[in-house]
C-alpha cells in the first residue's frame, strides 16, 4: 500500500495546489534538486490574479525575520508588523510558498507561521480568502536535516512529488532552450534521475545522489540544467576544461559520459543541410547521434521546415528514435498544434502508433 501511492505527478500536485490551496496546506517532499522551488512559478501562472511570494525558510534565523513589536500609544497596546512580502497590507490574494521549511530549526520560526499554514492568519490578521499557501522540503531519507514537529505536521497535508522523468526532462529542456546535447544524453541515460530508493546499492548507479555514498555533485533536474549553460556558453575552453566544470557540476561519470556526446555533435549534418538536402545530408549510424539530432530538430522545426524533416527522418533505421521526435512534438503544446496539420507528420503518427508507448 505504502509503494502503491508511494508519489504524486508533478502535474496533478500543481492542479491540487492552486484547487484546494486556499483551504489545505500542501508540504511538498521531493528529492534533491527536483525542482521543488519552482512550483510557485507553475502555480502561479495557474493563478494570475494572485501575487507570488517566495519565502526561502532556510534563511530565516528568528521569528523577528517575519514581524516586528509595535506600540500603538493612543490605545496603550502592543501588535506585532508582518513583513510586507506576506502581503496582507494590499488585502489582495497570494501564493505564499514556505520553501525548506523543514531546514528550520529554530521553534519559535516554525510556531510564528503555524496560523498561517493553519488558518490562513498572521497574528490577528487574516490573509485573503483565496491565498493560497504551501511549503515545500527534502525527504526526510536524504540525511539533509528536514523534520517538522508532530505539531506542525497535524496542521498540514504532506505529499511527495514523483522525481520528474527523463522524458519530462525533455520536454522542459525543449520549451527552455536547454542545450540539445543535454537532452539527447538524458534520453540514452533515463537512469539518471532514477531515485536512490530504487537503488540499494549506491554503485548501480553512479549519477545519482545517494545518502549511503559521499558525493560531491551529481545528476539533479536543477544540476543538469546548470550542464546546459555550461555547454551553451563554454566560448573557448578547452574539452579538458568543459569535463573538469561539469564534473563539479554533474559529478565525473556523468561529465564524461556528457562530453562523448558533446564529439558526437562534431559528426552531425547542419541544419540548412537537412532542410535544403534531406534526401542527401549526412545520416549518422550511431543511435546516439541520431538521438541527438532527434533532440536538436524538436528545437529547430518549425512549420516550413517539418516536411524537409519528416524527409530527412524517414531514413532512419531506427524507428525507436522516430518515435522519440514524435512524442516530443506531442508534449510541445506549440508545436503540436501546426505539426497536427502537416500532412508528413500525421501520415507518419498513422503508420507508427504502436511505437507511442516506447
Amino acid at each position: 500500500m505504502n509503494n502503491l501511492y508511494r508519489n504524486i505527478d508533478r502535474k496533478d500536485l500543481v492542479t491540487a495546489i492552486t484547487s484546494l490551496g486556499a483551504d489545505i496546506t500542501f508540504v511538498v517532499e521531493g528529492d534533491i534538486g527536483s525542482s521543488k522551488s519552482a512550483l510557485i512559478g507553475d502555480v502561479a501562472r495557474n493563478l494570475p490574479d494572485h501575487t507570488p511570494v517566495y519565502i526561502d525558510m532556510a534563511t530565516i534565523a528568528d521569528s523577528g525575520d517575519f514581524q516586528l513589536p509595535a506600540v500603538d500609544h493612543v490605545n496603550k497596546t502592543s501588535t506585532f508588523y508582518p513583513n510586507e512580502s506576506l502581503g496582507l497590507h494590499t488585502g489582495k490574494p497570494m501564493v505564499i510558498m514556505f520553501d525548506e521549511i523543514g531546514k528550520s530549526t529554530n521553534r519559535s520560526v516554525i510556531n510564528a507561521i503555524l496560523p498561517a499554514l493553519n488558518e490562513r492568519r498572521w497574528g490577528n490578521q487574516y490573509f485573503h480568502k483565496d491565498t493560497v499557501v504551501f511549503a515545500t522540503t527534502n525527504l526526510g531519507a536524504e540525511n539533509v536535516g528536514d523534520m517538522l514537529p508532530p505539531h506542525a505536521l497535524n496542521r498540514i497535508t504532506k505529499v511527495r512529488m514523483r522525481k520528474p522523468s527523463a522524458q519530462q526532462f525533455i520536454a522542459y529542456a525543449q520549451n527552455h532552450n536547454l542545450h540539445p546535447v543535454v537532452a539527447a544524453w538524458v534520453d540514452r541515460n533515463p537512469q539518471c534521475f532514477q531515485s536512490f530508493e530504487d537503488v540499494e546499492d549506491p554503485r548501480d548507479n553512479p549519477y545519482i545522489y545517494h545518502p549511503r555514498e559521499q558525493r560531491s555533485a551529481f545528476v539533479t533536474h536543477r544540476s543538469m540544467t546548470r550542464a546546459s549553460t555550461i555547454l551553451h556558453n563554454r566560448g573557448g575552453l578547452s574539452d579538458d576544461a568543459v569535463t573538469h566544470i561539469l564534473a563539479g557540476t554533474i559529478g565525473a561519470p556523468a561529465a564524461v559520459d556528457l562530453m562523448t556526446f558533446v564529439a558526437l555533435a562534431h559528426q552531425l549534418p547542419t541544419r540548412q543541410e537537412i532542410i535544403n538536402t534531406p534526401s542527401t545530408a549526412l545520416l549518422p549510424t550511431s543511435p546516439a547521434a541520431l538521438v541527438l539530432l532527434v533532440c536538436q530538430a524538436v528545437q529547430w522545426v518549425t512549420k516550413d521546415t517539418i516536411g524537409a524533416w519528416m524527409q530527412y527522418m524517414n531514413r532512419f533505421a531506427l524507428n525507436e528514435v522516430k518515435a522519440l521526435f514524435a512524442l516530443q512534438m506531442v508534449k510541445n503544446d506549440d508545436k503540436i498544434l501546426w505539426a497536427s496539420r502537416n500532412k508528413e507528420f500525421t501520415a507518419f503518427a498513422r503508420e507508427h502508433d504502436h511505437l507511442f508507448g516506447v
